[in-house]
């Protein structure tokens, strides 16, 4: 059995620059040549099948499991019942990668760095008492203990990232 990667969640209020600092991160760690995973968490549920696409329209007809393989790349939706599908599951969906790095999940006990904005957040941290805040990334207003990093400075985000999940996880293997 492999053992599951380092996970590392990307936190923070809405519309407070998640989705960029994952792009961002992700492309700096893949350039170092680490391999990353994402997984984003959506409250409201979501659309991968687009009406009147043959996947949509074998998911219509009933199935339960629509796959589509193309060059290069696979897709898989995959009716669960609510409740049923842990993160733990589509962390092994993933494959063989060196890093997840999941967009929300803040009630999840995976390290996390919170995006804090002074205009998107009300002078707190959404994550301020999780003991699995591991740094704050941002225009920094906020006081707090634990590493701060300017969010435009992803060069320092991903270095501190390799020095605290990605080092660990290979001197373990």
């Amino acid at each position: 059995m492999t053992e599951r990667p380092p996970v590392l969640s990307i936190v923070g209020c809405g519309k407070c620059g998640k989705t960029t600092l994952v792009e961002r991160l992700v492309a700096e760690l893949t350039r170092r040549g680490w391999s990353v995973g994402t997984l984003k968490h959506d409250v409201h549920g979501f659309q991968m099948d687009h009406e009147g696409k043959d996947t949509w329209r074998h998911r219509q007809a009933g199935a339960k499991a629509v796959c589509i393989i193309g060059p290069g790349q696979i897709g898989l939706v995959r009716s669960v019942p609510e409740g049923e599908f842990s993160t733990a599951d589509a962390i092994a969906l993933l494959g063989s990668v060196d890093l997840v790095i999941t967009e929300g999940f803040k009630r999840e006990r995976f390290p996390k760095i919170e995006i804090f904005s002074s205009a998107r957040n009300e002078g707190h941290l959404l994550c301020g008492e999780d003991p699995t805040l591991i740094a704050v990334a941002g225009d920094l207003p906020v006081q707090t203990a634990l590493p701060r990093f300017d969010w435009n400075d992803i060069v320092a985000i991903a270095d501190f990232v390799e020095m605290r999940l990605l080092r660990d996880a290979q001197t373990r293997s």
